[in-house]
């Protein structure tokens, strides 16, 4: 497959639709372009109209396994107006513009074209290629979760995943902690407010427990820095003359490879155990609506200087690596029961993920696809 045929199929994976789902319609396309190329298939559904898909690409002898991870999925286009039609992929000075062509599916088609070069060549190579296509990633990486818990990352022994880094290579990233608080109160008439437990007023007590029990910016790491905790949705009350009998809170705490997430939990049970304990009427529960771990892959790990030789080579420049604040889909991989290095590498900025007029440059998408085949030979040689 040539560049241009390589350009011609991410257009047309963009055009398709799988915003939080569908994705089984770039399964599909996907699958048709492998199986002309003779690499075998496997679509495992997540649920109605999101399936998955698992690729497998083996050299000539038995050898290692490196995985190719990538997302179908892609957030809505929002109420900002576009310069372009979002789902129209519209090539325009060196870019490729569209909804997902820089989270993640430039990435992803990056792979599948490396899968059939290496194919056309003779997959001349030891050991197997295993492409983990994912539904869901925008959703708390609800996909990869499904086929790490299915067996379908046990024989990795590398991966890399296609998420938007500049062509640097992420080697960490922190992990995500998602704690849901619910103070439960008593209805009363508001010019009655003794009658009635006040549901509000519990959650404040929690809050100012929360904000003294835990200091996370104190955990730090050297390459994705401080562990972060933000109170981002509080709910409570259905009128101003109505003493409030339910309260609800969700914070997001982004934590380090050094925290445990049991251990945090734990925390957060002796919490509301003391409130319970001390404070009238008291009666709180958590349910912890999202829990990945960090994910960490040394830079002296020999898989991430193979990445960085190859990246050098393709680019002309030092390769860079760097932490990243947010999750992917690695932090579902690390939970395999075997420890492998994780890289997260792809074309595109970050930045201009999720937002209007979302773009990938062309050139860079193509470099990808070098590269993905440099590694894939270099570790699989």
């Amino acid at each position: 497959m040539n560049n241009q045929e390589a350009l011609d199929l991410l257009k047309e994976v963009v055009k398709i639709k799988s915003v939080l789902g569908n994705e089984k319609l770039v399964a599909d396309k996907l699958q048709a372009v492998l199986e002309k190329y003779d690499i075998p298939c496997e679509q495992v559904e997540y649920s109605k109209g999101r399936n998955q898909l698992v690729a497998t690409l083996k050299g000539t002898e038995e050898g290692k396994t490196l995985g190719l991870s990538g997302h179908m999925d892609v957030v809505p286009v929002g109420e900002v107006p576009w310069d372009f039609d979002p789902f129209a992929a519209i090539e325009k000075d060196g870019n490729l513009y569209g909804r997902g062509t820089c989270d993640m599916k430039s990435g992803l088609v990056s792979y599948v074209v490396a899968m059939t070069r290496l194919k056309q060549s003779g997959a001349n190579f030891k050991g197997t290629i295993k492409l983990l296509a994912t539904v869901g990633e925008e959703t708390s990486a609800i996909g990869a979760g499904k086929l790490v818990d299915k067996g379908y990352a046990d024989d990795l022994d590398a991966l890399l995943i296609g998420e938007p880094t500049n062509i640097e290579i992420g080697v960490a990233h922190k992990g995500a902690l998602w704690p849901r608080i619910t103070t439960f109160g008593k209805t009363a008439h508001g010019s009655m407010p003794s009658l009635g437990v006040n549901a509000i007023e519990h959650m404040l007590l929690v809050l100012t427990a929360f904000k003294k029990k835990f200091n996370f910016s104190s955990s730090v790491d050297d390459l994705v820095g401080a562990s972060t905790s933000s109170i981002d949705v509080i709910n409570g009350g259905n009128g101003t003359n109505v003493v409030p009998d339910k309260c609800t809170v969700e914070i997001d705490i982004r934590t380090i490879k050094a925290q445990n997430h049991e251990e945090i939990k734990k925390q957060f049970t002796e919490m509301l155990d003391e409130l319970t304990k001390t404070v009238p009427d008291f009666k709180a529960e958590v349910e912890f609506i999202n829990d990945l771990p960090s994910m960490r892959t040394e830079v002296t790990d020999p898989f991430t200087e193979l990445t960085q030789k190859v990246v050098s080579d393709v680019t002309g420049t030092p390769s860079e690596t760097f932490g990243l604040t947010g999750y992917t889909d690695g932090s579902q991989f690390e939970r395999v029961n075997k420890e492998f290095p994780i890289l997260i590498l792809g074309p595109g900025e970050t930045k201009y993920a999720h937002q209007p007029n979302e773009f990938i440059t062309i050139d860079d998408f193509y470099k990808m696809i070098d590269i993905n085949t440099k590694i894939a030979e270099a570790f699989l040689k």
